[in-house]
């Protein structure tokens, strides 16, 4: 067990660029008297973790058992050219066999279990709740608890592992359940939304049609567009049910565009849309999908036809 807690990162300072973080409490097995200690800290007493900790771990559920360095920054963009921070791997924790079994408990915990108002309709999530009795004077106490949740969503195809922790709750409930998973249900739906990620569960078939090669656009640094060049993006808009050409918009201006005919847009990557599918100027029906493929970099706006 010991070697597994040291896997996930407990007991560790994980992310270089927080120099203040806690490495918590983790104690090793020759300081753990008898069996009784050894059970409590099986189910989280005598342990003590930072929230930065927990999502790290649960994320290396979540994305198929690799422990990920923590960082706060994502990028630098200096005169227009983005750097990347580079994403490290500390090590991994289990394997992608475990991982999927993990994620299958996890998600029994939210549709059956403790944590069912942190489901989300349309999404699968995976989480786990958390109660414990706080220690004070000495002595755990029987009023006061910290309740928490942990999960990512959507299960299957993670895009973000979310934690509530909240300390000494005071309404009729004090549990995990009871307090923080609603709050990550609300958090997580807006993310969600804010983000124009697609249902997972029971989704709307996407609209099929045959897409042709995109032109090769080389890569170029990125600078700041004029409003005339966003302006044009309004004047170009087709009418009567026609798919807009989105090349070369952000994600908000994309969502925006589509939102008059509602149509849902399913987003790869991020940055400029590069292209789209369905392609300008074709059909579209309410309530069908649209793929899009984002890069940073600006690709050229086609000039409008007179």
């Amino acid at each position: 067990m010991s070697r597994y807690v040291r896997r996930f990162g407990f007991g560790q300072a994980l992310a270089r660029d927080l120099p203040g973080q806690g490495s918590g409490i983790v104690h090793s097995p020759s300081d753990l008297e008898n069996d009784r200690e050894m059970a409590s800290m099986s189910i989280g007493y005598a342990v003590s973790v930072t929230p930065l900790q927990m999502a790290a771990a649960v994320s290396a559920v979540a994305n198929g058992g690799e422990l990920v360095e923590p960082r706060l920054v994502r990028a630098v963009i200096r005169n227009g050219i983005r750097a990347e921070t580079p994403v490290r791997t500390i090590r991994r924790a289990i394997s992608l066999e475990t991982a999927s079994e993990l994620t299958r408990i996890m998600e029994r915990v939210v549709e059956e279990g403790t944590a069912r108002s942190a489901q989300i309709p349309g999404y699968r999530v995976a989480g786990k709740t958390g109660t414990a009795e706080k220690l004070v004077n000495g002595h755990y106490s029987n009023t006061a608890h910290n309740a928490s949740f942990v999960g990512f969503v959507p299960s299957r195809e993670p895009a973000l592992t979310i934690l509530v922790m909240i300390d000494t709750p005071r309404g009729r409930s004090n549990t995990g359940g009871g307090v923080a998973a609603p709050v990550f249900q609300r958090i997580a739906e807006e993310a969600l939304r804010h983000l124009a990620i697609p249902p997972t569960v029971n989704p709307l078939p996407p609209l099929l049609v045959e897409a042709p090669t995109p032109p090769r656009v080389m890569p170029t640094a990125s600078r700041q567009r004029t409003p005339a060049v966003l302006a044009s993006f309004a004047d170009s808009m087709p009418q009567d049910g026609l798919m807009p050409d989105l090349r070369g918009m952000s994600m908000r201006q994309a969502i925006e565009a589509l939102s008059p005919f509602r149509v849902r847009a399913h987003l790869e990557g991020d940055g400029f849309v590069t292209r789209q599918e369905p392609v300008p100027g074709t059909a579209v029906e309410r309530s069908s999908t649209a793929r899009l493929w984002m890069e940073r970099r600006l690709v050229p706006v086609p000039e409008a036809q007179p």
